[in-house]
């Protein structure tokens, strides 16, 4: 399973949530887990996964400089064979 967001396959595009404008990725939410996070060892790949049985995501932090509105969004992963 593989995010296509975090492997550069597909760009994010999202609405804000409070005034519906574009939103601006700023990366894994696992990016921001602490001062060293995105270079320690992981077991989840490069995402942070919802480990759920029949759909796992990868979340992601999104920004609009519009309304100064930071949220979090979901993405579905792909499986390997998709690629």
């Amino acid at each position: 399973m593989l995010c296509p967001i975090c492997n550069g396959l597909e760009e994010l595009s999202v609405q804000c949530r409070n005034c519906s404008g574009d939103a601006d990725d700023c990366g894994p939410t696992l990016d921001y887990a602490g001062p060293y996070a995105p270079y320690e060892p992981n077991a989840d790949d490069s995402c942070s996964m919802e480990t759920m049985t029949f759909n796992p995501r990868c979340k992601h932090i999104v920004y609009c400089a519009k309304c100064d509105y930071t949220d979090e969004v979901t993405v579905s992963l792909w499986s390997s064979t998709r690629c």
